[in-house]
């Protein structure tokens, strides 16, 4: 075999290599980089610096049932998971685990959306993503027959520049905590708050004042904003389709709502 031969395949199987290890990236990296205690870290194990590409990355829980957003879990039912990340680029990718207070698995994965999947690393199930996406996902998750204490969502998300390489990303990570039914007596203290009416094609009243309102939509970004405290939203500016909304109740608690315009 000649020198020129030789260097040539050299070349080729360089090549392969990087575009396998590309390939590998785009599609999930394995594992358990959630950002979980007990897990390999974040996606910063393999994404480095510290670029601010506007992301942010946030979590909700609807109930299947109701179609309710939700920040308690009652024994058996099923939840909607929603991962929506923002950010300038179009290459976001993520991985999502379910853990209980003692941060083991709970519950069971199903009805993984596009552009993810869900796997088992150890004793943990993952759902990730296995394309870059725009920054959207869904999985659904069963709560166990009977309750386990407060359960919460890890997650970790990477916005890439898309120069090809793993430099210069954005990591973000975040959680989110559905508390253990309470009581029956508990409850009647701690009412749920409603938006109404809900679909809604001009404004959407709250039940309870809340402030720091962001209106998100499902593509990860921020429509709208109210810092002061309010119960009604003028949504008649926006587009048709679902939106989350993430606010601070009268207690300084964070809430997690959903309604649609249409």
């Amino acid at each position: 075999m000649s020198k020129k031969y030789f260097q040539f395949g050299l070349f080729a199987m360089g090549l392969a290599v990087v575009s396998m290890a590309i390939l590998s990236n785009a599609s999930g990296p394995g594992g358990d980089r959630t950002g979980a205690p007990g897990s390999s870290g974040n996606c910063s194990g393999c994404h480095g610096g510290t670029a601010n590409l506007g992301g942010d990355l946030v979590l909700t829980a609807v109930d299947v049932a109701s179609t309710k957003t939700v920040t308690s879990y009652e024994a058996g039912k099923k939840y909607t998971i929603g991962i929506k990340m923002g950010g300038t680029s179009l290459r976001k990718g993520f991985q999502a685990t379910v853990l209980d207070a003692a941060n083991k698995a709970i519950g069971t994965v199903s009805n993984v959306g596009t552009g993810a999947t869900s796997y088992t690393s150890g004793t943990r199930t993952i759902v990730g993503h296995n394309t870059p996406g725009l920054g959207v996902w869904y999985f659904d998750w069963t709560a166990p027959a009977t309750a386990a204490g407060d359960i919460t969502i890890h997650a970790s998300g990477v916005v890439s520049n898309s120069n090809n390489n793993n430099s210069g990303d954005q990591v973000i990570k975040n959680s989110l905590t559905l508390t253990a039914p309470v009581s029956s007596v508990m409850n009647s203290s701690n009412v749920a708050i409603n938006l109404y009416p809900n679909p809604s094609n001009d404004k959407v009243n709250i039940s309870e004042a809340l402030k720091n309102v962001k209106v998100i939509s499902v593509d990860g970004k921020v429509a709208m904003t109210v810092d002061s405290a309010t119960q009604t939203l003028d949504i008649k500016g926006l587009l048709n389709g679902q939106y989350f909304i993430v606010a601070e109740n009268t207690q300084g608690q964070v809430v997690h709502l959903t309604f649609v315009k249409n």
